[in-house]
């Protein structure tokens, strides 16, 4: 069967037509134009990397499908530079006096270049004997959520979706998050406290790369059609067992890995991903 692309822009915008014209250039067939302006689909047999190198220059997220595409059953997501547009552990650090050297080490771990348990206990050792108050300082004045989380969100809930937030980050984070965007469930590391202030540990299991993709396969039991987003090496085993993977304006090491690319829209492009159109979505106010 031929492979389906979904190529999206942002409305009216001209790289759209030009995308267009570059595709059906190099084979790809016009299916559908699903959404006026913004949203094409396309048949076709491609590779990752020959999409890229036709669309590289061009303001054009899109999404390559083996088949047809389809409605997720599960979607997982990450929460830090995913959902939110903030990595939680860096605005803690900067509160604390201790953001620059913090910050070095989140970009490694990012990146690959640091093994992600080491990396999370280096950067949460830095906290140590630092108030607890700077968990509500950061929440109040530091963490936004990013544009089209809960439309999406809210909008796989209603089609019957399991929704789960697993993060390499924090439950303090994680249970307001989850709560303020809507998800099913959530999962992410305990900080421990002593006398109201951090002791620089984490506690009980890590939520690393493999815990990540070891609960989107405890949530895909019975074939279920499972979606993924992140946007870090953290994110790659999850991504890479994901029928829909999607790259959330990534690190080239993920982006290497997904079959869905989100650099120059919003968040509410993964649900176009799946051919689910705006008139069936449930917008929340962002």
């Amino acid at each position: 069967m031929a492979q389906t692309l979904i190529i999206v822009s942002k409305p009216r915008h001209e790289d759209l037509q030009t995308a267009k014209n570059l595709l059906q250039a190099n084979g790809f067939i016009f299916n559908s134009q699903l959404l006026k302006d913004q949203v094409i689909q396309f048949t076709g047999n491609s590779s990752h990397n020959q999409i890229t190198a036709i669309l590289q220059n061009l303001k054009i997220d899109w999404c390559l499908h083996q088949a047809l595409p389809q409605i997720a059953d599960v979607l997982v997501c990450d929460m830090d530079s995913t959902i939110i547009g903030q990595e939680c552990i860096d605005e803690l650090a900067d509160l604390a006096g201790v953001g620059e050297q913090v910050k070095a080490i989140t970009e490694a771990a990012m990146h690959g270049d640091l093994e992600f348990s080491h990396s999370l206990g280096k950067r949460v050792e830095q906290l140590a004997g630092h108030s607890k108050d700077i968990l509500d300082e950061c929440w109040n004045n530091r963490i936004t959520i990013n544009p089209g989380a809960k439309t999406l969100i809210t909008t796989m809930n209603r089609l019957g979706a399991k929704t789960a937030l697993v993060s390499g980050g924090f439950t303090w984070f994680a249970k307001l998050v989850a709560r303020k965007v809507g998800f099913c469930e959530y999962h992410a590391n305990e900080l421990e406290f002593r006398d109201h202030k951090f002791t620089g540990k984490v506690i009980g299991e890590v939520i690393d790369g493999i815990a990540k993709q070891n609960h989107l396969s405890r949530l895909a039991k019975g074939n279920k059609i499972t979606c993924a987003i992140g946007d870090g090496a953290n994110d790659l085993a999850m991504i890479k067992g994901a029928d829909i993977a999607i790259a959330y304006r990534a690190k080239p090491i993920l982006e290497k890995s997904a079959n869905g690319i989100i650099r120059h829209t919003d968040l509410k492009t993964a649900l176009l991903f799946q051919g689910i159109l705006p008139k069936n979505w449930t917008i929340v106010d962002e």
